[in-house]
Parts: structure tokens; C-alpha cells; sequence
């Protein structure tokens, strides 16, 4: 009887074990799952920055012209407008 006890709670105990190990390792698998995925979001994060950036700097240079057409009353010539003076002396 004293055996089968003890049977018992060697059968426990390996269980008990191998459950840890398998916790751990299903741990660190969601480990690295997340770093993957906190990298692509990083990687996304910065790429729409980059395109903000652009965005912020096309409608600066939309608003500038137009602010200089309205104060000044000035047009920014076209290619056909444009006229080269040849200084040769």
C-alpha cells in the first residue's frame, strides 16, 4: 500500500514537472510572438511618421505659395514664362 502511495505521488510530481516545462516553453513561444509583433508595429509606427513628415512638408509648401500669391499678389511663373538672359561679354 505504502508503495502505490508513493507510485502516487511520483506520478504527481513528474506531471507537476513536465506541466511547468510545458508552461515555460508555451511562455516563451507568446514571448517571442510578441516581439515580433511589437516590431512590425514599430516598424509601421515609423513609416507612417515618415509619410506625416512628407505630408507636413508638401502642404507647408502648398500654404507658403498660396500665401505668397495672396500677400503679394504674385503669380510663380510657369516654364513658359520664364526668360534667360545670356550675359556674354
Amino acid at each position: 500500500m505504502k508503495i502505490a502511495y508513493n507510485l502516487v505521488i511520483l506520478l504527481i510530481l513528474t506531471l507537476s514537472a513536465f506541466t511547468v516545462i510545458y508552461i515555460k516553453h508555451l511562455n516563451r513561444i507568446v514571448n517571442i510572438e510578441m516581439e515580433k509583433s511589437e516590431k512590425n508595429i514599430s516598424k509601421y509606427l515609423n513609416e507612417h511618421k515618415r509619410l506625416l513628415d512628407i505630408r507636413t512638408k508638401l502642404l507647408d509648401k502648398k500654404l507658403i505659395t498660396k500665401n505668397i500669391k495672396k500677400t503679394l499678389g504674385m503669380e510663380i511663373p510657369s516654364k513658359e514664362k520664364i526668360i534667360y538672359l545670356n550675359l556674354v561679354e
